[in-house]
């Protein structure tokens, strides 16, 4: 039986040892920009008493874009996407106000559309030529890991930025400054953490990436399951239904649900598997847009919602 901290510190300890060389890297490039932008601080009133909704690239995504598609526009809600899920929102329309990205390799999560309109919350060692590619408003982070790999990395980029902990995915990063942030509630939606036949949702980057190996023989479909079989590590049993995960999506899941049940902050997620029903509200995207404006026209307060 694996512990939370045997798993964190595997993942920790594989971070310093294969990226820090590319952290170096990528924030000596980065410094012009984030003395240009600065940190988080001139984003927090902006989260002040909103409802924020975090969207991951899993597969239960593509369930709720009509939803968020409808729902975007609604003055008390903030739309916060991972890097991975912007390709697969704005092409259906769907413009997030906050992009969360920590990549340090190049991935082209940007190119192709109009980042202007929207705020991107960047981890200040993340690839350079990621960063390159955004076109809007920029505030930069670090992680709050404070040993001896990271001080100095710290000291360079400022600490004044603002500091955020994670746990080995972006949307941890996300949840981490939303609870920081005197929101109202937290809905995660495509933040799946497990999975059966696929990682990502349709039109992902990661799912288009794999399309030039893919053909009559080797559907993406395919593809997709091979990806699935080489990484599935644990399995996740929930509600009678089987999902497979991994270090870095058990690690996530974990802490999650650490973070959330001392929060005091109400968190809802429709994500499949997602999160586990002792630490969050399970709901459909439709039911919590219900309990939003109920609060919102003074129905009830959260003592009364199940």
């Amino acid at each position: 039986m694996i512990t939370k901290d045997d798993l964190f510190s595997r993942i920790n300890q594989g971070v310093v040892d294969e990226r820090l060389e590319a952290f170096w890297r990528n924030v000596k490039k980065n410094r012009p920009l984030i003395k240009k932008f600065g940190g988080l601080r001139k984003i927090l009133p902006r989260f002040n008493l909103k409802n924020v909704i975090i969207i991951g690239a899993g597969p239960s995504l593509e369930a709720n874009i009509d939803l968020l598609k409808k729902y975007q526009k609604c003055s008390d809600i903030v739309l916060v996407a991972a890097d991975m899920s912007l390709r697969i929102l704005m092409r259906n329309g769907i413009i997030p106000s906050f992009v969360f990205s920590c990549e340090t390799t190049p991935v082209d999560f940007f190119s192709g559309f109009d980042t202007s309109g929207m705020h991107l919350a960047a981890f200040s060692c993340m690839s350079h030529s990621n960063l390159m590619k955004w076109s809007g408003d920029v505030s930069f982070y670090n992680w709050m890991l404070d040993d001896h790999a990271y001080g100095d990395l710290w000291d360079y980029a400022g600490r004044d930025l603002g500091f955020l902990a994670t746990a080995s995915i972006i949307t941890t990063q996300a949840v981490a400054f939303s609870l920081g942030a005197s929101v109202s509630t937290i809905m995660m939606v495509g933040n799946d953490l497990g999975f059966t036949d696929r990682f990502y949702a349709r039109g992902s980057v990661a799912s288009v990436n794999r399309m030039p190996g893919t053909g009559r023989l080797t559907t993406l479909e395919s593809a997709g399951m091979d990806n699935v079989r080489k990484r599935r590590e644990y399995h996740i049993n929930r509600g009678g239904s089987i999902f497979c995960t991994n270090n870095q999506f058990l690690a996530a899941k974990m802490w999650l649900e650490e973070v959330i049940s001392s929060s005091g902050v109400p968190v809802y997620d429709c994500s499949v598997p997602g999160c586990s029903e002792k630490y969050v509200r399970k709901s459909t995207l439709k039911e919590y847009m219900s309990i939003v404006q109920k609060m919102k026209t003074g129905d009830y307060g959260y003592d009364s919602i199940a």
